[in-house]
């Protein structure tokens, strides 16, 4: 029993402290996604996160630092979800297919990755070597899926995966971004679907 208590005892300043951070985060999102890194003020998080801008700090350091952690806790979100066994080779595109579906039902998240992405286009924005990196794991996933594929002799041989990497993603993005100015308007599950079925059939060695 006194064990139990220590323990308590010992998670009682540790819990509201995370839960501070979490509102924090959820905040950061918000604002980073309505109005980019620039137009986000640490002030308006704070208080929207029902905290001082000094508790704020305390959690993060600085602006940058948190900008970060928005971005880091966004794809762990996705990659949560990813299957977490080798893909070989189409295998990937239905793990894809997947991140589609679930990502229809978190618009804000989908806003804040592309307000923040298109803002990183400049070297001097604090989340261009974090997009660049984001950038090349789904590269690195979909390419060494592929490659298992072709080892499998299940997809052909003759195929440029990489550049094959570079414009499933580029579907993926430019699918997003239709979808965030006309959700009512564009299906983007079925869209991006019907597309992956194309490439389905295209580098499939048994039709």
């Amino acid at each position: 029993m006194e064990n139990v208590t220590l323990t308590a005892q010992a998670r009682g300043p540790y819990a509201p402290g995370e839960a501070a951070r979490l509102r924090i985060l959820a905040e950061a999102k918000e604002a980073f996604g309505q109005r980019g890194y620039r137009g986000a003020s640490l002030s308006e998080i704070a208080k929207a996160a029902g905290i001082t801008q000094q508790g704020l700090l305390y959690h993060f350091g600085n602006k940058e630092k948190l900008l970060v952690a928005v971005l880091k806790d966004r794809d762990e979100e996705d990659l949560a979800g990813w299957p977490q066994k080798k893909l070989v080779g189409t295998e990937v595109l239905d793990a894809w297919d997947s991140v589609v579906e679930r990502n229809v039902r978190f618009l804000g998240l989908v806003r804040l990755s592309h307000v923040l992405c298109a803002e990183s286009t400049g070297d001097s924005h604090p989340a261009r070597g974090f997009f660049l990196e984001h950038f090349d794991l789904g590269r690195t996933l979909l390419t060494a899926a592929f490659a298992e594929g072709v080892d499998a002799g299940e997809l052909r041989p003759d195929i440029d995966y990489e550049a094959l990497a570079t414009q499933i993603i580029a579907m993926h993005e430019g699918l997003e971004n239709q979808w965030l100015v006309d959700p009512e308007g564009v299906d983007i599950l079925s869209l991006f679907k019907s597309y992956t079925r194309q490439v389905r059939t295209m580098i499939s060695l048994t039709k």
